[in-house]
């Protein structure tokens, strides 16, 4: 029996025991485009059995790759419906210790989040500061480190979007460093796990796959 298979039954008693604001899903990792094998409360980010492993995951199988990981806990997520997610993944690993396996728990905050806007705006409705020995600070609002997808190419291209921000120009100008400096962010980003992460990058800096290639070559020879 697969390793993952004993987690299955998990997912559904934890959706139950946590609730229908907590989303559970099971990610085999050895398939990282269709890596959702089993979910509850799917309806809260719209996904289901099928859907890739997220950009945040990705980059953590980097990064386990040098440093391991057993567990990582409450940080924020947010998924296709706009949803803001109070997120944890636990690793499963196989008897060498490798990761095969991720369980995610992802918590529906927004209604929290709109019930908290709701009352500051009720709160400081017509109250007057002009005497007032301290002001509202400035709410600042927390990176999302998480994006819930629901196709591998949606995940692909956010994790592109996210790298080319970095840059004042249009893609197609970017030098050759620049692009190199690209390729090595998302190679640690995890994008090339994906099937077409490649092809994609390719085409949005408007070189080869193969230029693509020899980059990683260059950059994990380092």
């Amino acid at each position: 029996m697969h390793i993952l298979d004993s987690y299955i039954p998990m997912v559904a008693f934890l959706g139950n025991a946590l609730g229908e604001h907590c989303e559970v899903v099971l990610h085999d990792v050895t398939k990282p485009e269709q890596s959702i094998v089993a979910i509850a409360n799917g309806h809260l980010s719209g996904r289901h059995v099928g859907g890739p492993l997220t950009d945040f995951t990705l980059g953590l199988l980097q990064q386990a790759k040098k440093k391991p990981v057993q567990y990582v806990t409450n940080y924020q997520g947010k998924g296709s419906t706009g949803h803001i997610f109070r997120s944890s993944s636990y690793f499963i690993k196989d008897e060498a210790g490798v990761i095969v396996g991720v369980l995610c728990l992802n918590y529906d905050i927004q209604p929290y989040l709109e019930a908290r806007h709701m009352l500051d705006a009720e709160i400081l409705k017509g109250l007057s500061l002009e005497h007032a020995s301290v002001v509202p600070s400035e709410r600042v609002e927390e990176p999302v480190f998480e994006n819930l997808y629901n196709t591998a190419e949606d995940t692909i291209g956010s994790m592109i979007s996210k790298r080319l921000q970095d840059y004042p120009v249009e893609a197609k100008r970017l030098s050759v460093e620049e692009r190199m400096q690209i390729t090595k962010k998302l190679d640690d980003d995890g994008l090339f796990l994906l099937k077409g992460g490649i092809s994609a990058l390719a085409l949005m800096l408007d070189v080869s796959e193969p230029t693509i290639y020899r980059y990683l070559s260059r950059i994990r020879n380092e």
